[in-house]
């Protein structure tokens, strides 16, 4: 479901954009998004350390247990990763392509919960790169259905949109192909009969021809 729903978003972010331009946040239509729209949010980079959220979803507040509005998404990672954060953060907005990030969301009993968080660069309405939409969607709700809050999140890889888009349809390509595979038994006949003469000679026994 985690993947299904970032391909679905994805590719929404790719339809809005023309000769390879990046997409104008004010084309974002929410109602495109409704069944997403709980997991998404809007940064805006108003300085070079700090990306603040202008919009976020009712479900990733209520994974954090309060409102995320204006509030730095870096400090959601712990302050010795907040370079690495920023680096896909600006990747995103440079090069004007999608990242995802593999993270894990920590609780208080220090379980994890496995996460994508998507960053799609949009521009704002002066043509400046500075926003991103971006979408959290961990691999399940079950912190979220029993009252639990993340603590913080941990970075624990990146790719290019593109790469990630490769590697669902290679895996997608593998469990197909995994899928039509069979085994089929043959039995070996020799004049007319079944050849029971491994299992004879296994027991033993003697064979006579005939």
């Amino acid at each position: 479901m985690r993947q299904d729903a970032a391909t679905k978003i994805l590719a929404y972010w790719d339809s809005l954009q023309q000769d390879s331009q990046v997409p104008a946040a004010a084309s974002v239509d929410p109602r495109a998004l409704k069944a997403h729209l709980p997991d998404l949010f809007m940064l805006e980079r108003l300085d070079r350390a700090v990306f603040a959220f202008r919009l976020a979803g009712t479900r990733m507040c209520q994974r954090f247990g309060r409102e995320l509005r204006d509030h730095d998404f870096v400090r959601l990672f712990p302050a010795a990763q907040h370079g690495d954060v920023l680096a896909q953060l600006n990747r995103a907005l440079q090069s004007g392509e999608s990242v995802v990030i593999q993270a894990g969301a920590a609780m208080l009993d220090n379980s994890t919960v496995g996460a994508e968080i998507l960053l799609m660069p949009l521009s704002d309405g002066e043509g400046r790169v500075v926003r991103l939409l971006g979408a959290l969607l961990p691999e399940d709700n079950d912190a979220l259905r029993n009252g639990e809050h993340y603590v913080a999140l941990r970075l624990e890889g990146a790719q290019t949109a593109t790469a990630y888009g490769a590697a669902q349809e290679a895996a997608a390509s593998a469990v197909f192909a995994a899928a039509r595979e069979t085994r089929v038994s043959f039995l070996r006949v020799v004049d007319g009969l079944k050849d029971a003469r491994p299992a004879a000679a296994a027991a033993g026994t003697r064979q006579i021809a005939g």
